[in-house]
């Protein structure tokens, strides 16, 4: 079927100052054949107001709101889960409530998904940073998971590394349903990596590709929203790990991002080969954040606070490590959750 249904979901906790946005460049979307289902997942700010009316007044929008906040869920898959039983589409899009799409994304990623013989489709979104914590903190963010999850290793059937991207998932609704869903990593912190993890396993034709301009997301604003984005992501690093793997992870992330910065005030006396290893260690660094600019709409002058960027970068590295092996709380959209 070349022109399948698609069930769009999008589970939204406390996103009033992007549902709306979201909502309407959907609305744009040229491929015509779809239905969307916006999950209000207990959000405490005006979010379900707001989807409520703009769903109100067009037909395919529904809304969907969770009532009671089930402690054996974890982050958004509950939501996700919900909003896949009620769905009729044979495929299923996975959005962010905080993304903005091109008239286009839909049909030009359905085509894509078509032509490649994909099951499993995901992009990165282009990142719109919307303060200046954002823009100084989830650069390297970004660079790190491109590092440790390469789209290349992702997309190689000869690793078993799998990574979705919750912004964009465009996947099979038989194929979702045969691995489980959200319901079988309902109490996955980062459920995205366990997802991907789960299809790659299951012998799933996955792709995930960067989206350009298809997709922009917007980060959340302040410096603990942005901490808090870091703990999350890189405790998928950390949490089915031995206490030993994480202490090492902190020791060499300490040799990599942060030593070098502070052994350039001392180029001048040391031996010549440990001055070049010293500079091309930075230069390195600087050249991989760059590159995420490409993603990444502020300016490249941000580059300048890297030393900055590497220490709250390894600040947070160090929190997810005790988090975890302490059974202390993470934080996300106003909730706590623990190791299980």
């Amino acid at each position: 079927m070349h022109n399948p249904l698609i069930s769009i979901i999008i589970p939204a906790r406390n996103e009033k100052l992007n549902i709306l946005r979201c909502l309407e460049s959907i609305q744009k979307q040229t491929y015509s054949n779809f239905e969307v289902i916006v999950v209000d997942d207990n959000s405490t700010d005006d979010t379900y107001h707001i989807a409520n009316q703009f769903c109100q007044n067009n037909d395919r929008f529904s809304l969907l709101k969770l009532n009671n906040d089930d402690k054996t869920w974890v982050g958004k898959n509950r939501a996700c889960h919900e909003g896949s039983k009620i769905s009729n589409g044979s495929l299923l899009l996975f959005i962010d409530a905080d993304t903005e799409h091109q008239t286009h994304s839909i049909k030009s990623s359905l085509s894509y998904m078509q032509n490649s013989n994909l099951d499993v489709f995901t992009m990165f979104p282009q990142l719109t940073c919307s303060d200046f914590w954002g823009k100084l903190i989830l650069p390297i963010l970004i660079s790190m998971i491109n590092i440790l999850y390469s789209p290349l290793l992702l997309n190689s059937k000869s690793t078993s590394i799998a990574y979705l991207v919750g912004g964009f998932i465009l996947i099979k609704k038989q194929i979702y349903d045969d691995v489980g869903g959200h319901e079988s990593i309902k109490s996955s912190f980062v459920e995205d990596k366990s997802l991907g993890e789960r299809l790659k396993k299951s012998g799933y034709n996955l792709k995930l590709i960067r989206s350009g301009d298809f997709v922009t997301t917007y980060s959340n604003t302040g410096f603990t929203n942005n901490i808090d984005a870091v703990q999350r992501a890189t405790s998928a690093s950390f949490i089915e790990s031995h206490l030993f793997l994480g202490l090492i992870s902190i020791f060499l992330a300490f040799i990599g991002l942060v030593l070098p910065y502070f052994l350039i005030f001392f180029v001048t006396s040391l031996e010549i080969l440990y001055s070049v290893l010293i500079l091309l260690t930075i230069t390195f660094m600087g050249i991989s954040y760059l590159i995420e600019f490409v993603d990444i709409n502020h300016s490249k002058l941000y580059i300048l606070f890297q030393p900055i960027t590497n220490l709250i970068f390894f600040y947070c590295m160090i929190l997810s490590v005790f988090k975890i092996y302490s059974n202390s709380s993470f934080v996300w959209r106003g909730r706590a959750y623990t190791k299980k």
